[in-house]
């Protein structure tokens, strides 16, 4: 024998009595009817919010993605006699954080300021990739 749990419920909303959520009771679709339109109301609001979230997802993981692909350049790096000097190769290094940070720029997607932050941990992260490269490479020079 199964009882019907919504008999000896009741629905309060907004600070009053509803009434009870028997189906027989004449307030039952009328809260039905109420409920089913705040919830559509609340996945309406929290969807661009979902949206949101997810683009940033999506550039952290774009801007995580260009990093690696940054380390792996860096890492092929051989270097070798006649070395160019520390200058030209500083300068080699800025054009390479320049192209990934333009190639990458296009890719990014959400609001202006949330594509500015990405776009600016980025660079940082880039920056620090290319700082560690290019103490290497000054070790390089100095022990040729």
């Amino acid at each position: 024998m199964e009882k019907d749990v919504t008999e000896n419920t009741y629905l309060f909303n907004v600070g009053y009595f509803v009434g009870g959520r028997s189906k027989n009771d004449p307030f039952f679709h009328l809260a039905q009817r109420e409920s089913q339109s705040l919830k559509s109301v609340a996945e309406t609001y929290t969807a661009p919010l979902d949206l949101k979230m997810a683009l940033i997802q999506t550039n952290k993981d774009l801007i995580s993605k260009g990093i690696k692909e940054f380390n792996i350049l860096l890492n092929q790096q051989v270097f070798s006699d006649p070395a160019i000097s520390e200058e030209a190769m500083v300068t080699v290094v800025n054009d390479w954080v320049s192209f990934y940070i333009n190639y990458y720029k296009k890719q990014l997607s959400g609001e202006q300021d949330e594509q500015d932050k990405a776009l600016q941990e980025f660079r940082q992260e880039l920056n620090t990739l290319s700082a560690s490269f290019l103490d290497k490479y000054r070790n390089f020079l100095k022990s040729s």
